[in-house]
């Protein structure tokens, strides 16, 4: 039955997740596993998988040299069901590694999360994975283990990176091309759901859902838990978990729109401490991380996502959570009230102001800033990636094209003060700290934009002769409403011009901003090697019924050593 883990080992999992891990005949006796519960491993040889037992498949995430997180949910009756897993070197199972039982029950909705760490799976190597439940097996998944320590020489490492895949706005048509790429695991940068249903204001309704509470917008454990299962439903996202591990951060609308801490802004009274727990608690459940969470703690703070991955000498990818510890956002106007402040329109195409400028105004709070200074600038890594959630280069319209199509005298305006605009001080102490450091290839992977950017982070970005200190890709998002949707929906509640102008007044007044194109919807595709980082942006020509086209849109090298985006597409 393949290799197993030790005593030690068992004990290590049980106490790490939560659930009991039973694994070899050894263990087995001594914990008083019958030779019945044993057979569980037995049906999988001759069953076909049943999606009607695992409804939203399998998923992998957060891998390790020699380590994994396994993930599915069941659909039982019992209070508590005892689920088999198994890893295997084969698609087949002929070469079976790990095994082990796992309880479960109603009060994780029946997830099984299932964090493995043995010498037994080997650094750097595929493995594919299966659960059994009352005589039925799940679909089978596969995942990549990490390579083995950083002193480990990697000729080329290669993924995915996605975000905002909003259900009711249209259909995951990416997915079935990205599922065929030969990389090695995705990255997701939040917004995994969308905490409102039907809302027209800014959306276009595809698919339409309703939320057990029965409310258009998430406001209890249980909404939550609805809308990951049934994005997690979705055959073409399940495909794609079911091929490569995930390594995942939030953003905002795991729990609301524009959230900081336990706010809310969209919403009346705006601190709501239960349901930030309860938002966290969902994406715990169904999220693949081994990150553990305090569910005894009622604070904002119960779980920590930020955290960090190596892959040989090759890369480093430092991920933060930019949610948690953000303070409020800046008031356009000081004279405007407390509700006014939090208002959406508060917070997009807005003028300068002094709050906005505050030196102690902070995105990451100070212990994540000061870790993610640190592994940043002391990683031995050839490559420094950053998983951001929110752009940080600066996004505004100059205030001649302001004015223009405004129709008045109108000063710059920052597009959104939700992303880094917003906490301008803290941006820059950020990549003064990182210059001054003398950091080498420094790229950052953001999302939330919607948008597909590639540009230059600077110090000063109003300042021409500030020479850049690092390149940033913006990956468009899957599904949720581009620029050009949102112009056509009216969503910011002014006139504006045609996507393709707005562009051009984008372009002309952000110097510094590459290539901007939010016309269409998609993901990204970074290959590195010791030489140079290549971004691709991939792009789906329909995401308003089933099916859709991928093709290349753009694609970018950075030669090692160079802060310098080279247009490198074909055609």
């Amino acid at each position: 039955m393949g290799n197993r883990f030790s005593r030690r080992d068992f004990l290590k999992y049980s106490l790490a997740t939560n659930v009991v891990i039973w694994t070899s005949e050894a263990i087995a006796s001594n914990l008083n596993i019958s030779s019945q519960e044993m057979q569980i491993f037995e049906i999988a040889a001759a069953s076909a998988s049943s999606i009607t037992i695992f409804p939203q498949s399998v998923s992998a995430g957060d891998p390790q040299p020699h380590g994994i997180t396994l993930w599915t949910r069941i659909i039982s009756q019992s209070e508590v069901a005892q689920v088999a897993f198994e890893v295997a070197s084969d698609a087949a199972f002929r070469q079976v590694v790990l095994q082990g039982l796992a309880n479960t029950n109603s009060n994780c909705d029946y997830t099984v999360k299932i964090i493995l760490e043995s010498t037994v799976l080997q650094p750097y190597t595929n493995y594919y994975y299966r659960f059994i439940f009352n005589k039925s097996v799940s679909p089978i998944g596969r995942f990549k283990t990490l390579p083995t320590n950083e002193d480990q020489t990697l000729d080329k490492i290669r993924f995915a990176y996605i975000n905002c895949h909003d259900y009711i706005n249209g259909y995951y048509n990416a997915y079935d091309v990205l599922a065929k790429e030969n990389i090695d695991f995705v990255v997701f940068l939040g917004d995994y759901i969308y905490e409102t249903v039907n809302d027209t204001t800014s959306q276009r309704i595809i698919r339409s859902l309703t939320l057990p509470s029965g409310e258009l917008v998430a406001s209890t454990l249980e909404d939550y838990r609805f809308l990951y299962q049934t994005y997690n439903s979705e055959p073409k996202l399940q495909k794609l978990r079911e091929k490569f591990a995930f390594i995942t951060i939030w953003d905002d609308h795991e729990f609301a729109n524009d959230c900081f801490q336990a706010n809310a802004p969209d919403q009346f009274p705006f601190y709501k401490p239960e349901l930030r727990q309860a938002a966290t608690q969902a994406w715990a459940e169904y999220t693949p991380t081994s990150i553990p969470i305090d569910i005894n703690n009622k604070n904002f703070d119960s779980l920590q996502i930020y955290r960090t991955f190596k892959f040989g000498n090759l890369l480093e990818l430092v991920l933060t959570d930019e949610r948690l510890y953000r303070d409020e956002p800046p008031a356009c106007d000081q004279s405007v009230t407390q509700q006014q402040r939090y208002e959406t329109s508060q917070r997009y195409l807005v003028s300068d102001n002094p709050q906005k400028n505050e030196t102690q105004r902070t995105m990451l709070g100070q212990q994540q800033r000061d870790w993610f200074i640190q592994k940043i600038c002391n990683s031995s890594c050839v490559w420094k990636i950053w998983g951001n959630a929110v752009m940080t280069m600066q996004l505004k319209i100059m205030s001649v094209f302001a004015t223009l199509f405004l129709g008045e005298r109108t000063p710059d305006l920052f597009v959104n003060l939700d992303q880094w605009d917003g906490y301008p001080a803290e941006r820059a102490l950020l990549f003064k700290t990182i210059k001054e450091a003398q950091v080498k290839n420094f790229v950052t992977i953001t999302g939330d934009l919607h948008t597909f950017v590639a540009g230059y982070q600077k110090l000063d970005f109003d300042d021409q002769s500030d020479q850049p200190m690092g390149v940033e890709f913006v990956v468009g998002s899957i599904t949720a409403s581009n620029l050009a949707e949102r112009i056509a929906l009216n969503s910011f509640n002014i006139p504006l011009p045609p996507i393709e102008t707005v562009t051009t007044l984008i372009q002309a007044s952000n110097p510094h901003i590459y290539y901007f194109n939010s016309n269409t919807h998609g993901y990204n595709i970074v290959e590195l090697t010791p030489e140079a980082l290549i971004c691709t942006f991939k792009v789906v020509n329909d995401i308003t019924k089933i099916g859709g086209r991928v093709s290349t849109l753009k694609v970018f090298r950075v030669p090692r050593d160079q802060v310098l985006i080279e247009d490198i597409t074909l055609g």
